[in-house]
């Protein structure tokens, strides 16, 4: 048993070329209340002898290590080892601010009634260099209403949040998907707060060997999922991810799958997917419209989802719930 009062929390798998930075970013805190748990998922590189060489020279950094079964049973593991009262994350190739374990607790521990804390964020290359700033609402019922609708939210590379919280939550649930940290956002604000701070403390790594990046299709069916069944909970009083069988679950994702497919989803991601960039995004748009101005129906579809996420994704939780619950 220590006394830290925050647990960092990394999993890595095959991240050889960004952990150091990442763990040094750790270490330079001028916070120094705190433990760092790292789990290696099964890495086939030089990930864990670079993790074991930081953990010899630092008593803070704790090693443990399984076999690959990817980020959400990841970090359920680690969270067992975590000793401190908040949980601070980070993915094994960001970076944090030298203030933010300091600046996040000082947030969290102003009132009682919060337990989540994000922050805004510099996107950054492979090679450390700035892209583009990111910042995001700071209220909880803005933060709550982006997660209902879809909309931006901080980077899970962002979030400290209470321990003893996401414990009687049951940590993440593997039926999230790809979206285990916007599953498990939406049931902390059920329960408490949710606040950003209006500063970058973290630097999130974009790179083309980014898992999100690669399956930024699945990401997206998978957070709409997340959404319908947290829209099903509380208007019907039933989680699919909790009440469904295995196949039953399944038809559930492929009935929020085809349905969004004929109203055009696909269409609203060809457009949004061509620029990251915040600021070239609201430069571009218009461009990317009039390039797309001979398909009336992708146009229709961006301006669909773009401002009527959150009524569409409450329709399709009727509709699901019409076919299948109501005799």
């Amino acid at each position: 048993m220590n006394n830290s009062k925050v647990s960092v929390l990394m999993c890595a798998f095959n991240s050889e070329n960004f952990i150091s930075k990442s763990i040094e970013s750790v270490i330079n805190q001028s916070f120094s209340n705190f433990e760092m748990i790292i789990v290696d998922d099964g890495s086939k590189d030089a990930t864990q002898e670079i993790i074991k060489m930081y953990a010899l020279n630092n008593s803070k950094i704790r090693l443990f290590s399984k076999t690959n079964s990817g980020i959400t049973e990841s970090l359920n593991y680690g969270l067992k080892f975590c000793e401190g009262k908040w949980i601070a994350r980070l993915d094994s190739d960001d970076l944090c601010h030298v203030d933010r374990l300091k600046k996040q607790i000082s947030a969290a521990e102003s009132s009682k009634r919060i337990g989540l804390v994000g922050s805004n964020a510099i996107f950054i290359n492979k090679l450390d260099k700035n892209l583009f700033y990111f910042s995001y609402p700071t209220s909880h019922k803005d933060l709550k209403n982006n997660l209902i609708s879809c909309s931006k939210f901080f980077p899970h590379s962002s979030a400290f949040y209470n321990r003893k919280l996401i414990d009687s939550l049951g940590g993440y649930r593997e039926r999230a998907g790809m979206s285990e940290d916007w599953d498990l956002w939406l049931r902390i604000a059920d329960k408490k707060e949710i606040h950003n701070i209006n500063e970058p403390l973290v630097k999130i790594r974009i790179h083309e060997n980014q898992v999100s990046k690669k399956n930024y299709l699945n990401h997206a069916y998978d957070t709409r999922t997340i959404i319908i069944s947290h829209i099903l909970k509380k208007r019907k009083k039933y989680d699919p991810i909790l009440l469904l069988s295995n196949e039953e679950f399944k038809n559930f994702k492929l009935f929020i799958i085809n349905y969004l497919e004929t109203i055009g989803f696909n269409d609203f991601l060809k457009i949004t997917s061509i620029c990251k960039n915040p600021l070239l995004k609201r430069l571009i748009i218009p461009f990317i419209l009039i390039r797309f101005i001979n398909k009336p129906l992708y146009i229709f579809s961006f301006i669909r989802f773009k401002f009527f996420s959150k009524n569409i994704q409450i329709k399709i939780a009727e509709n699901f719930h019409k076919k299948n619950y109501i005799k």
